[in-house]
Order: C-alpha cells, then sequence, then structure tokens
C-alpha cells in the first residue's frame, strides 16, 4: 500500500538539468560580482567596505524571507501546483535585476551605493521566488530514500555542472575581452540570464508533480505564526541549520577568494590556470556526485561524511603548503583542489538528503508536513553563510592593502590602456604585492574556512541522528497513522 510511484525519466531529467541554467545564474551572482565591482569598477576600499556591509545585512533580511516564502508556497493552490508558478515568476524577475547589478551605472559614490542597495535587495527576494519552489520540489518527487539520492545526485551533478561553466570562462573572458572588463560583464551576464530563464521554462513543462501518500497527506494551510514552531520544534532541522551554515560559510570564503589567490598570489592573471583548476573542481565534484549513490550502497551516510570531512583537512592543508613547502605550481595546487572538492561533492549530496530526511521527521513529530518551510531552510542558511562571506571577502582585500595597493592600480592601468598585455598586468602585479598581503588572503581564504568546516562535522557528528534505521520507523509509523484516519 505504500508503494512508491516511479519518477519518469522525463520529470526527473527535466528537474535535475533546469539546475544548470539555475547555478550559472548564482555563480555569477555570488562569485564574480565582487569581481566586477573590483577588476572592471575599481572601487575604492571605502565603497567596497559599503557594498560587502549592504550584502551582508541584504542576505540576513534575505535569509529571513526564506522561511516566510516557504509559508507561502506552501499555501499556494492553482492548477500548475504550488511549486511551478514560483519557480517561473522567480526566474524571470531575478535575471533581469541580476543583469541590472553587472552593468555600469555611471553612478559615483553614494549614488552609486544607494542604487546598488536596492537592486541587490530586489535580486535576493526574486531569485529566493525560484530558489526556494525550486528545492521544496525536490522531496516532493518522492519519499523513496534511494529514489531520493539518485535524484538529488542527478541535480547537484548539473547545477555543479552551470556553476563550474561560469566559474572557469568568466575570468578568461573578462580578462581578456577585446572592449574591457565592463563590457564583457555586461554580456555574459545577458547571455547566463537568457540560459537560466530557458532552463526554468523547461523545467515548468518538464516536470510532472508525483501524488504518493506520505508527501500529499491532506492539512490546513500553514500560518506564519507556526513558521518558527517548524523549524525550531524540529531538533534535526536545527541541527543540519548549525552545521550547513558553518560549513557553507568556509566553503564560501574559499571559493570567492580563489580567483584573487590565482591572479595576485599565483600571479596567471589572464592565464588558463584558473580555468584548469576549474576543471579540475569539476571533474572532483561531478566524480563524487557519480559516486555518491553507489558509494551509499555500501557504507552508512555517517561514514561518507568523515570520509569528506578528512578529505577537505587534507586539501586545505596541501593548499596552505603550495610555495611554502611544496612548489607553487599547477600540479600540487591541481592536487589540493581535487581532495578538497571531491570532499565538498560528498557533503553537498549529503546535506540535501538529510535536509529531505528531516521533512518527514517533523512530519513523524508534529503532524504537519512542510516541504517549503523546510526547504527554505537551505537557502536561508546559504544566505547567511554568503553574508558573512562577503563581509570576511571585503574585508580582507581591503584590510590586506591588495584593493588599494595591487588591484586598483591595474584597473586602473587596464581602463587607460586597455590593449595592456597580461604579461604587462603580471608585471605591476609583481612590483606592488608583499608577502605580508597574500599571508592575510590565504589565512582567510584555507585557515578561517577550515576551522569552520571542522567544527560544522563536531556539531553533526554528536547531534544528528537520524540514520537509515530510524527513517524506515518514521516512513512506517507514518504510513499506518494516515491509512488509520482514512479508515
Amino acid at each position: 500500500m505504500n508503494e512508491q510511484p516511479k519518477v519518469s525519466n522525463r520529470t526527473k531529467y527535466s528537474y535535475a538539468m533546469s539546475g544548470i541554467g539555475r547555478d550559472m545564474m548564482y555563480a555569477l551572482y555570488s562569485t564574480y560580482l565582487i569581481v566586477f565591482f573590483t577588476d572592471a569598477l575599481g572601487l575604492p576600499n571605502w565603497q567596497l567596505i559599503a557594498v560587502g556591509t549592504i550584502i551582508a545585512i541584504a542576505r540576513i533580511w534575505d535569509a529571513i524571507n526564506d522561511p516566510i516564502m516557504g509559508v507561502i508556497i506552501d499555501n499556494t493552490r492553482t492548477r500548475f501546483g504550488k511549486f511551478k508558478p514560483w519557480i517561473l515568476i522567480g526566474a524571470l524577475t531575478s535575471a533581469v535585476i541580476m543583469f541590472l547589478l553587472f552593468q555600469d551605472l555611471n553612478l559615483m559614490g553614494t549614488a552609486f551605493v544607494v542604487v546598488f542597495a536596492i537592486l541587490y535587495i530586489l535580486s535576493g527576494m526574486t531569485f529566493t521566488m525560484n530558489d526556494i519552489s525550486y528545492w521544496s520540489m525536490y522531496p516532493s518527487l518522492t519519499s523513496d530514500p534511494k529514489e531520493r539520492e539518485k535524484i538529488g545526485s542527478l541535480a547537484r551533478i548539473f547545477a555543479s555542472l552551470g556553476m563550474f561553466i561560469v566559474i572557469a570562462l568568466v575570468p578568461i573572458i573578462y580578462q581578456n575581452f577585446g572592449g574591457g572588463p565592463k563590457k564583457a560583464f555586461s554580456v555574459i551576464a545577458l547571455v547566463i540570464g537568457l540560459i537560466f530563464i530557458i532552463s526554468q521554462v523547461g523545467l515548468f513543462f518538464g516536470v510532472k508533480e508525483q501524488k504518493n501518500l506520505i508527501s500529499n497527506v491532506k492539512q490546513e494551510k500553514t500560518r506564519f505564526r507556526d513558521m518558527l514552531k517548524i523549524i525550531f520544534k524540529n531538533d534535526q532541522l536545527v541541527v543540519i541549520i548549525i552545521a550547513i551554515f558553518l560549513f557553507n560559510t568556509g566553503y564560501f570564503i574559499t571559493t570567492s577568494l580563489g580567483i584573487y589567490f590565482f591572479n595576485y598570489d599565483f600571479n596567471k592573471y589572464g592565464g588558463i590556470e584558473f580555468t584548469l583548476f576549474s576543471a579540475i573542481l569539476a571533474v572532483s565534484q561531478l566524480s563524487a556526485l557519480i559516486v555518491f549513490p553507489m558509494l551509499a550502497k555500501k557504507i552508512s551516510r555517517r561514514k561518507i561524511f568523515t570520509m569528506a570531512i578528512g578529505m577537505i583537512a587534507l586539501g586545505y592543508a596541501l593548499f596552505m603548503s603550495v610555495g611554502y613547502i611544496f612548489p607553487m605550481n599547477m600540479v600540487t595546487i591541481g592536487l589540493a583542489g581535487l581532495v578538497l572538492f571531491s570532499g565538498q561533492g560528498f557533503i553537498q549530496v549529503l546535506v540535501l538528503v538529510m535536509l529531505a530526511d528531516t521533512i518527514e521527521y517533523g512530519q513523524w513529530k508534529l503532524g504537519t508536513r512542510n516541504e517549503s518551510v523546510v526547504f527554505a531552510i537551505n537557502p536561508f542558511v546559504t544566505k547567511l553563510a554568503t553574508s558573512v562571506q562577503t563581509f570576511v571577502v571585503t574585508v580582507t582585500l581591503a584590510a590586506s592593502g591588495l584593493n588599494e595597493n595591487v588591484i586598483k592600480p591595474v584597473t586602473d592601468a587596464k581602463d587607460a590602456n586597455p590593449g595592456m598585455s597580461n604579461e604587462d598586468v603580471r608585471a605591476l602585479i609583481a612590483s606592488n604585492v608583499t608577502e605580508p598581503m597574500l599571508l592575510g588572503l590565504r589565512t582567510s581564504m584555507i585557515i578561517i574556512p577550515l576551522l569552520l568546516i571542522l567544527v560544522s562535522y563536531i556539531i553533526y557528528r554528536f547531534k544528528y541522528k537520524i540514520d537509515s534505521k530510524f527513517y524506515s520507523q518514521i516512513t512506517k509509523d507514518l504510513t499506518e497513522r494516515i491509512l488509520s484516519q482514512e479508515q
């Protein structure tokens, strides 16, 4: 009686493949917005720190807005379902606003900061519509653990593919574009925005929402005043919130400072080294995502998590040693990235599956099912993490002296001489950069993230208790409870 309906390949791949466009847009927005301001617009320190502060504050508001959006989605009733309308509306509006963020609007000083603040707040609120509804749809497709692992892995594979395309190609394009970095970012934002919209239209028409006994239980509309109860009385969800926040903060700091490491520490501005590293990163994460379902059949999720954290710690140690113990070249840097991001790939899927499991746990414990509120936690925590990450990145660039003494002179020189060769840029970097600047960069990029990630593992290891045996008991109890109510 509790047999799960099979998820069709059309639904499975329409859902998963739409992640390419979504993560291309988000990768540009989250990874290269600060780069656009430093390497294309050449903001002075006070404006850079103002931008970082605005992003941090706006992200906190945006994070608070996520569970509210989750309640709105949970209460949506349309002939297209409750997820699809918000997926499409969010894609259309956020693509337009994010395009505007990557334009030179010829504003200076306070005017620039005010307009940026308005656009940035709107970009977060509109993307939230798409993001919450997209990930909320995931657990509604099936409650079968193995099927969830397959769909989760597939979704993360395509999302990671979109992210890596952007991370790998954007530096080459903006550093070598004939019209200069400003024009390059404008064109990039337009192309990626269109891809984002097309991918979400594909999901809208390609995905068929599933019906099963547990996920389609009838219940009253979720009230806003019940939102905190749904979150904080689900103790396993709280554990995941704290662990993901710490892990994501560390990971995002590393990835955001990565382009600065290659440009100004490794001093390979305009070269293919960062693209090669991104390819290594893509292969490592995608391999981990592909291997995960097979690995999960042989060992427990807890053991996979422990193994992944060990890989991440080893990768960070290798990264920190480059140039001090090991030679500064693509072999050692690539090896560090391969180990680090393979571990991170495993954790991506684990987080997705564990969050999905807390939905049934909350339904079992509290008597209500709230996919959108629970899955609003993932972007909620991600945005809290990026608020800290952005502040750390901007402060690192300003306090270390890199922005005013190295990055801004390069930006000014390229503005004055658009045909300036990359060899001349590297010579300018070498003449201005100092060892304390680079040490400050590495401390923020490696040491701080490693400490945060280790603490996140300790919290998960001792506080998260939903294993396969417990989850099976939860779904069994829920099925019996629902069937008894229907009699």
